[in-house]
C-alpha cells in the first residue's frame, strides 16, 4: 500500500519504512512512527552521551534522527510510489534551549512535515521535544531523492560485500557478552577521531571509515551518513573550544547551526575533519567545520555555540 494511502493515525513498521527510505537499524532507530494529517510524528531514543555538549542529545544525534523522520515524511508525499533514496544535501537548525541540560533519560518526541521542493528534491521541516512536550530543536533538511537506479548508477564505486565471511551457524553458543558485540551499534559512541592538530584557533583530525561506521546506510552501498559526519564536525568543534577555553570541562549549547553536504565518504576512505573558531562573542563561539576526503569536500558546517560551563 502506498504510505500516502495510509489512514490517519496509523502507526508504521519499521518494515515497511525501510525499503521506501533505503536505511535500516542500527542507523535507523525511531520508535511507533505515525502518521497524522499531513505529518509524522516518532519517539526518539538517546544512543549517544553529549559530551561537551549541555543538552539531553548531541547535535548530531539530534540531526540524524530528525533526518531520518524527515524522509520518512517525504515518502508520504512522494509523487511516484517505491523505492528511493533520500540524501541530506543541506540543513538549518536552531536549538530552542539556552540553558544547561544533562542528558535524556527518556525517550523524546519529533515531528517532520516533508514537501517536494522539484523533481528530485524535497525539504522537511521538523521538531525535536523532550519527553514532556518542551521544543528543543528545529531542524529544516533539504534532500537529494534518488531512485534505486540512479542511486546505483552514481554510487556504484561504494558497493561492497557486506557479508565477506558466511555469519556463525545458529547452534553455536555464545555468551550474552557476545551476542552485544555482533549487534554492537555504532551510532551509541563518539567517532574514534585520530591524529589531531592544533594550529592557533584551528584543529584537525582524521577517520578511516570503515563498513562498520556505516551499517544501515546503505545496503551493500557503505557510505558514512552525512548526521555522522556533522557530528564528527561538532566534535571538533567542542573539541577546540575547550582548547581554546584552556578547560577540557567546558560544556556547550549549541544556538544555530548551518550544513552543507555535497558529497559522500565512502568505506575506505580517510575523511581529515577541520574545525576553525572564526568569532567569539562573550559566551559565544562561532566555529567554521569541514570534512573532506582529498581535495573532495564532503561537508561543512557552521555553528555557534554558547559556554555555560
Amino acid at each position: 500500500m502506498p504510505l500516502s494511502d495510509a489512514a490517519p493515525y496509523t502507526v508504521l513498521s519499521a518494515q515497511e519504512l525501510y525499503p521506501r527510505i533505503c536505511v535500516r537499524d542500527p542507523y535507523f532507530a525511531l520508535k511507533d512512527v505515525t502518521v497524522l494529517p499531513g505529518e509524522v510524528v516518532a519517539r526518539v531514543p538517546v544512543q549517544m552521551a553529549p559530551d561537551a555538549e549541555a543538552m539531553p542529545l548531541g547535535l548530531g544525534e539530534a540531526g540524524r534522527h530528525l533526518a531520518i523522520l524527515g524522509s520518512c515524511g517525504a515518502a508520504l508525499v512522494a509523487p511516484k510510489d517505491g523505492q528511493h533514496f533520500y540524501l541530506a544535501s543541506a540543513a538549518r537548525g536552531q536549538w530552542l534551549q539556552p540553558s544547561a541540560q544533562e542528558r535524556a533519560t527518556d525517550m523524546l518526541w519529533a515531528l517532520a512535515q516533508a514537501e517536494y521542493t522539484g523533481k528530485r528534491t524535497c525539504t522537511a521541516r521538523t521538531l525535536l521535544s523532550s519527553s514532556d512536550g518542551t521544543p528543543l530543536f528545529r531542524l529544516e533538511v533539504d534532500y537529494n531523492v534518488l531512485s534505486a537506479a540512479a542511486f546505483t548508477r552514481l554510487f556504484g564505486e561504494a558497493r561492497q560485500e557486506m557479508r565477506r565471511e558466511p555469519r556463525p551457524a545458529d547452534t553455536v553458543q555464545r555468551t550474552p557478552e557476545e551476542w552485544a558485540k555482533l549487534r554492537q551499534n555504532p551510532y551509541s559512541k563518539p567517532l574514534e577521531l585520530r591524529d589531531f592538530q592544533a594550529d592557533g584557533d584551528s584543529l584537525r583530525s582524521s577517520l578511516v571509515v570503515t563498513p562498520e561506521l556505516c551499517k544501515g546506510h546503505f545496503a551493500m552501498h557503505p557510505v558514512m551518513p552525512v548526521a555522522v559526519v556533522a557530528g564528527g564536525m561538532t566534535r571538533m568543534a567542542t573539541t577546540l573550544g575547550r582548547d581554546l577555553e584552556r578547560n577540557a570541562e567546558a560544556r556547550f549549547v549549541a544556538k544555530d547551526v548551518k550544513l552543507s553536504a555535497d558529497s559522500l565518504a565512502y568505506a575506505g576512505q580517510t575523511v581529515v575533519f577541520g574545525a576553525r573558531r572564526t568569532r567569539v562573542r562573550g559566551a559565544d563561539h562561532t566555529f567554521a567545520c569541514t570534512a573532506s576526503v582529498g581535495e573532495r569536500v564532503v561537508a561543512q558546517l557552521d555553528v555557534t555555540y554558547t559556554r555555560v560551563d
